[in-house]
């Protein structure tokens, strides 16, 4: 029944998202650049810009980007289950509110990965959803994989906030 209720309200918040700026952050930071810092302006500058509250920056929901975005670079794949679902690794790193997941995989820049995020309309709702309040993040390379560069953002909340949201 909880997740019912999140994907209906992730519904609505998508008609309301949808007439939001297209404002993607500048620059060319390559994964070796993207530091957890630059990471959260960047996200941040976006959701504000959308008209979204910041995110709070959160290392369990960094520990199970990392260990997605790992498990992607050792199978050469862009999948949201690759052995663990995102329930199991949110848990295993100690987060056990609602969240949600941004893979991309190839983009060369974290600002070509945002960008990709925000023309997807799952992955834009995901990143702009105003009940998410905090975010973990990784990016592995390997450049003798097809992809490359492989990202996951997880975007994290209470999850009463999802659950009291009108169906």
């Amino acid at each position: 029944m909880m997740r019912r209720r999140f994907v209906l309200a992730g519904g609505l918040a998508a008609a309301a998202l949808s007439a939001c700026s297209s404002f993607v952050p500048q620059g060319a930071t390559g994964p070796a650049a993207t530091t957890r810092e630059l990471f959260l302006k960047k996200i941040n500058e976006t959701r504000v810009a959308n008209g979204v509250k910041p995110l709070h920056y959160d290392t369990r929901l960094e520990a199970a980007a990392l260990r997605q975005a790992e498990l992607m670079a050792n199978t050469d794949s862009i999948a949201h289950e690759l052995g663990e679902s995102l329930r199991s690794r949110v848990s295993a790193a100690g987060y056990h509110e609602a969240v949600a997941e941004n893979l991309a995989g190839g983009q060369t820049t974290l600002e070509d990965a945002i960008a990709g995020w925000l023309e997807s309309p799952s992955h834009r709702r995901a990143m702009l959803h105003p009940y998410f309040t905090e975010v973990g993040f990784a990016v592995v390379s390997r450049p003798e994989t097809r992809w490359k560069v492989f990202w996951a953002t997880i975007y994290g909340g209470e999850t009463e906030q999802f659950l009291a949201m009108p169906v």
